[in-house]
């Protein structure tokens, strides 16, 4: 081929056809320009690919993490279910003449989980094994927080930046808050009212393994103010958190049906 341009040239040389090889050079110009344009196009379509595999893998290692949240959060709403539940049934056991109701910012009383902690329906009636399961429950914490190895890789490869998605980028951003306004990273060091409970326990001389040796623990340990002031707290408390937990999936199931919508739109060749 080079050959071939090269004869051409020495022809119109030797003719003295200057017009027609002022022509030639600048089509030879052009065909250069023209091969560079598309030298250039071809690496930024495979600069562009490459990048949309990275956010692929990046939102595929986001969505592990977003199905590891789900069963923490699971959990989380069926444990501060159960007790408010739990609180409901001893208060009315020790008084059943007042009723307790949360603020309304806590939301409506959670559903119980009739397969979880008690393994049945609450009771009718006293049932002293409910009772210390009851109180064993309502004397423990439990907490979570959100993977966020997946995210954080995310925005520091700077790719979270380059994707192009905006409704999935406000979710994804309106999710992790929404997390950590309901369940702030403090609450590792454990639930403040159970805390506070178990050291009423002890504090009035009762081990929390005691409970199940004492012929009337309802009587017994809410005759005492603190411990029924704090039940009272719980059912607030527990009632926000569990309905909270609610909330915070809804959004992560919302968040994942679209994640993987956007991983199989164009899925890599």
């Amino acid at each position: 081929m080079i050959r071939f341009f090269r004869r051409i040239r020495q022809e119109l040389f030797t003719d003295n056809k200057f017009s027609k090889y002022l022509l030639y050079a600048l089509g030879e110009i052009m065909l250069v320009v023209i091969g560079i344009l598309i030298a250039l196009q071809v690496d930024n379509w495979n600069e562009d690919s490459q990048e949309a595999d990275e956010i692929k893998a990046q939102l595929t290692s986001l969505l592990r993490d977003l199905r590891e949240d789900k069963g923490g959060l699971e959990q989380l709403r069926d444990f501060h279910s159960f007790r408010v539940h739990a609180a409901y049934y001893l208060l009315d056991q020790y008084n059943g003449t007042e009723k307790i109701v949360p603020y309304p910012e806590a939301g409506p009383l959670p559903k119980l989980d009739e397969e979880g902690l008690f393994g049945g329906k609450i009771p009718d009636s006293y049932d002293k094994d409910f009772v210390v399961r009851a109180f064993s429950w309502l004397v423990r914490s439990n907490f979570i927080n959100p993977s966020t190895v997946a995210i954080e890789e995310f925005k520091s490869t700077g790719l979270f930046a380059l994707f192009e998605n905006d409704e999935i980028k406000n979710r994804i951003t309106r999710y992790y808050r929404g997390f950590a306004f309901a369940f702030p990273p403090a609450e590792i060091t454990g639930d403040a009212n159970s805390v506070l409970l178990k050291n009423s326990l002890v504090s009035n001389g009762y081990s929390y393994l005691d409970i199940t040796l004492l012929e009337d623990p309802v009587q017994e340990l809410l005759s005492i103010p603190t411990n029924e002031a704090l039940l009272k707290n719980i059912v607030d408390d527990s009632t926000f958190r569990s309905n909270r937990a609610s909330s915070v999936l809804d959004q992560l199931d919302q968040l994942t049906e679209m994640i993987e919508k956007e991983i199989n739109k164009n899925p890599s060749g």
